[in-house]
């Protein structure tokens, strides 16, 4: 009777086996994912099955299959995108969202050991990539169109050494990389790239520069090879060539002349920026005003390659009108090249402020962290103060919003509020364009991703900031927009609840919630929102908050680049500023003798101020003061001395 009991169980359990679908499986034993065939490594969570199905860590699963990972923490909801698919899935949910469009699966996310697992079906279906499953190997096999070159064209056929050519390689839209080989070095790798832009038929195009150096002119092949982000395609249907001829360096000869400045003031300085070949070890400079304007003979090289140098000089201009420049190659033994490269410049009225690089959209904020379809957004825009006008405009060039007043201004700088239609889902892109009196423009974008919603959905849809003039210690309003689910909502710091609300106004399926908040500088970076529905249930997201501060001006760091001159030669000293001053200057003991009302360079939130000034007082010390000042008139100081011989 117990064997008969046994065979039974051991028959019903055989039947069951077979009964179910083929990806589930049971058991501790390793789990295997190959992507074309390729094993996927997973560097510490790892595949396996769980509640019956193949389970993958997802971000790792995701960008090997070529799709970049947003992640949102307080609301667990990930967004991926791949070409043109977005998908958007929140964790411990079994719903996958395709372009809008929603699917649902028999088995939820998870998290297991603070690491986010999906059902590998769910993931690589979403993303366009279908699933099978080796059962004998225990390997999950994914399956993506191999990456293929579709052109490669460089921008010029015929080239001098030293000269840079632009290599445009089109791929189908599974690569994720390309790599460019010289065929006549033994396939030697000459670039590398893995940005793209996808085009309109979903193609991907990498753009490659390469600046080939020959001391001999040659004829040049050049291999595209697309890859995936695990491995190359090297079948020789996959790959394309192309054929670039290149002259031998021999003559001086000048491959880049450019400016900082179109456009400027008189009295102003212009920086000019001359790129040559490695023959090349001086440069002259003539104007259409003064013949042998100025001769250049330090350089620098680019990446360290001794066939891209590079000669940079400022000129104060002093001649209004058109000028033109004109700059000669040379060496030491030949002399100078009797061809030359040219460059134009307008030079307006007297004075700084006059030449339109003045014209400058700063930066720009967007309060929101989640942005939804069909609500209005606030952008806050900040520009230089010679701004008029400030408009947005969507990707059709069609004004959605435009506005001449200046909510406030802050050191230096107008601060303008802009509203934004949500209206796609998926990445949305905007322009902001800042006119002055005289219709000069400047222009900046501005993207976000945005997400749909169901009202029967307990979510924050939008909070607006209704005091952009706060400062620190003020009581700040806001308008915090909701689904109907939410009963009430709270604001806290940290952990600390500092306001609940409970009154609201209705239109239709919206909730909109007056918020009052006291926000310092100290605090502003510590606040969210919770909404609540009857259920107890919450959501939640961050309150971002702009203040209206006053910065304060500080000399980060100075060089001395001549601590040892004789009388009368130049001085040099590089001044490094945050960017709420506005002018430096250097003293000697009885006067001022260099003066500095425009950076000449920026990074980040750093100005760099190079000053020159020829050496008066002899010495072995010389002190000298350098003085910063900002916009509201403080002053800072730091002293050097210099050895100043007769």
């Amino acid at each position: 009777m117990v064997k008969r009991i046994k065979n039974y169980f051991i028959c019903l359990t055989l039947a069951l086996t077979m009964l179910l679908p083929s990806f589930i499986v049971f058991g501790a034993e390793p789990v295997y994912v190959k992507l074309n065939g390729v094993l996927i490594s997973y560097d510490d969570a790892q595949p396996q099955i769980m509640n019956q199905r193949a389970m993958v860590p997802f971000r790792k699963t995701a960008e090997t299959l070529g799709a970049t990972v947003e992640w949102n923490k307080q609301t667990e909801t990930t967004t991926l995108r791949k070409g043109d698919r977005v998908v958007v899935h929140t964790m411990r949910t079994n719903i996958v969202t395709v372009n809008g469009k929603a699917s649902t699966f028999d088995t939820p996310s998870a998290v297991l050991q603070d690491r986010m697992m999906m059902p590998v079906r769910m993931l690589s279906e979403a993303l366009g990539n279908p699933v099978t499953w080796d059962n004998v190997t225990r390997t999950v096999n994914i399956v993506a169109d191999n990456p293929t070159v579709i052109s490669i064209i460089p921008d010029k056929t015929t080239v001098n050494s030293g000269e840079k050519v632009n290599i445009a390689v089109t791929t189908s839209s599974t690569t994720d990389r390309i790599k460019i080989l010289d065929i006549n070095e033994n396939n030697n790798i000459i670039a590398e790239a893995n940005t793209y832009s996808t085009n309109p038929d979903g193609t991907r195009l990498f753009s490659v520069p390469w600046t080939p150096n020959v001391q001999k002119s040659t004829f040049k092949s050049l291999k595209a090879v697309a890859g995936n982000l695990t491995t190359y395609n090297e079948d020789a249907n996959s790959y394309k060539v192309c054929a670039i001829s290149v002259n031998g360096d021999i003559k001086p000869k000048i491959t880049s002349f450019t400016s900082d400045k179109k456009e400027i003031g008189r009295g102003d300085k212009i920086k000019l920026t001359i790129e040559a070949n490695a023959n090349t070890d001086r440069v002259r400079i003539d104007s259409s005003k003064k013949e042998k304007l100025t001769e250049l003979t330090n350089y620098k090289l680019i990446d360290n390659n001794p066939s891209r140098r590079v000669f940079e000089t400022e000129i104060t201009m002093e001649d209004r009108g058109e000028i033109e420049f004109k700059a000669y190659a040379g060496n030491v033994s030949n002399g100078y090249e009797s061809t030359y490269e040219t460059l134009k410049v307008t030079v307006g009225g007297t004075g700084s402020g006059s030449s339109n690089d003045k014209l400058k959209i700063t930066d720009t904020f967007i309060l929101n962290d989640s942005i939804y379809v069909d609500e209005t957004i606030k952008l806050i825009v900040k520009t230089s103060t010679d701004i008029d006008k400030v408009e947005v405009l969507n990707e059709s060039d069609k004004i959605v919003d435009e506005t001449r007043f200046s909510a406030i201004k802050n050191n230096g700088s107008y601060v303008w509020e802009m509203d934004i239609p949500v209206k796609d889902s998926g990445r949305n892109r905007f322009y902001v364009v800042a006119y002055d009196k005289d219709k000069n423009t400047t222009k900046e974008s501005v993207s976000f991703s945005a997400s749909t919603y169901s009202s029967s959905d307990l979510v924050i849809l939008n909070n607006e900031q209704r005091d952009i003039g706060a400062v620190s210690g003020d009581n700040v309003k806001f308008v915090i927009r909701t689904t109907g689910q939410a009963e009430y909502i709270k604001v806290f710091e940290g952990s600390t609840e500092l306001t609940k609300v409970t009154d609201f106004s209705s239109d239709g399926s919206i909730k909109e919630w007056d918020v009052k908040v006291k926000v310092t500088s100290s605090n502003k970076d510590s606040l969210k929102v919770v909404a609540y529905d009857k259920n107890g249930k919450e959501t939640s997201t961050k309150l971002n908050v702009y203040l209206d501060t006053q910065a304060s001006g500080k000399i980060y760091d100075y060089n001395v680049k001549t601590p040892e001159v004789y009388k009368n030669e130049y001085i040099r000293v590089t001044v490094y500023t945050n960017k709420a001053i506005s002018k430096v200057w250097i003293e000697d003991d009885n006067a001022r003798v260099a003066y500095e009302t425009s950076y000449d360079s920026v990074s980040g939130d750093e100005y760099t101020w190079e000053l020159k000034f020829p050496a008066e007082q002899v010495g072995s010390s010389v002190r000298y003061t350098i003085y910063a000042q900002d916009e509201n008139g403080k002053k800072y100081d730091e002293t050097f001395r210099v050895r100043v011989n007769k």
